[in-house]
């Protein structure tokens, strides 16, 4: 391309004669990017700067179980990622709802990084759950089990969770401690339809209505076992919730932990969005 312009930008001058006679006074003072437009060039464009989330920031040292007493709800889904978890995104994404996935390291591979960044682009948190799924209070790994998933999820994703689901509910004062250490709130839940059980689908969505209230955290699965029960019950769970006067919102905005949001650098994963985009109450720092 560049070849070709400056064959032509070499016609253009002999044919005037180096002083430019021939041309007229405006055509004198055309600049070469000037002419390059003339003849199909372009000149350099500037891009708008993009945004990607990298995380949030919580607080506090408490057990989570549930959010303020107002009309929102978050769901949670655990166990992943999982050959399911794919069709939950969707699923979410298809009734405009969003979930925080609470995922196990072990099985956190390049198979799932599409997925987990599509969960991203969607607005999903991903949430820790340790790497092997052990009872922490029985374990004396606690902090490697979440470091290492941390890790995981990073390393696939760029995001740093700030939320940790511990295994079975399963915690006590050392493991919360060890969990506000490497900057993650400890959350566990107040409505649970026992889907790992798979009861059915009426009976999961029975049992959720039954239990929510304002500010509900509801446990659900989309990995540890087949979920086609969750999967299915969880369209008729959001559109009752919604005729019940309730939001939709993931566990981070449930409790008013703000997202963390860094200028692209280099490629933003197809989950960049303008500056106009970015939350009003995302924290921005600079790109590493």
């Amino acid at each position: 391309m560049l070849g070709g312009v400056a064959l032509i930008l070499v016609a253009l001058l002999a044919g005037c004669g180096s002083s430019g006679a021939g041309l007229g006074p405006a055509a004198q003072i055309r600049s070469p990017l000037a002419l390059i437009a003339s003849v199909g060039g372009s000149t350099p464009r500037q891009r708008t700067p993009l945004y990607r989330i990298v995380g949030c920031h919580s607080r506090g040292s408490a057990v989570y179980t549930h959010g303020p007493r107002r009309y929102e709800v978050a769901l949670g889904f655990d166990d992943g990622p999982y050959p399911d978890t794919p069709a939950f995104v969707r699923m979410l994404s298809a009734n405009r709802a969003a979930a925080t996935f609470f995922m196990i390291g072990d099985q956190i591979t390049g198979a799932y990084r599409e997925t987990m960044l599509r969960e991203l682009r969607e607005g999903d948190v991903l949430g820790d759950h340790t790497f092997t799924h052990p009872d922490l209070v029985q374990s004396r790994e606690v902090r490697s089990q979440l470091q290492r998933t941390i890790a995981v999820i990073r390393a696939q994703t760029d995001y740093t969770p700030c939320v940790f689901r511990p295994p079975y509910g399963d915690v006590n004062a050392s493991v919360v401690q060890t969990a506000r250490s490497l900057g993650l709130a400890t959350v566990t839940w107040n409505v649970d339809p026992s889907d790992y059980t798979q009861p059915g689908a009426s009976a999961i969505i029975h049992r959720v209505l039954a239990q929510v209230q304002p500010g509900s955290i509801i446990i659900s699965h989309d990995g540890g076992g087949p979920r086609g029960q969750t999967l299915a019950a969880y369209p008729q769970i959001i559109s009752a919730l919604r005729r019940r006067g309730y939001g939709i919102v993931t566990i981070p905005k449930l409790l008013g932990f703000r997202p963390i949001y860094e200028p692209c650098v280099k490629l933003c994963d197809g989950i960049g969005v303008p500056r106009a985009k970015v939350p009003r109450e995302a924290i921005i720092q600079p790109a590493p």
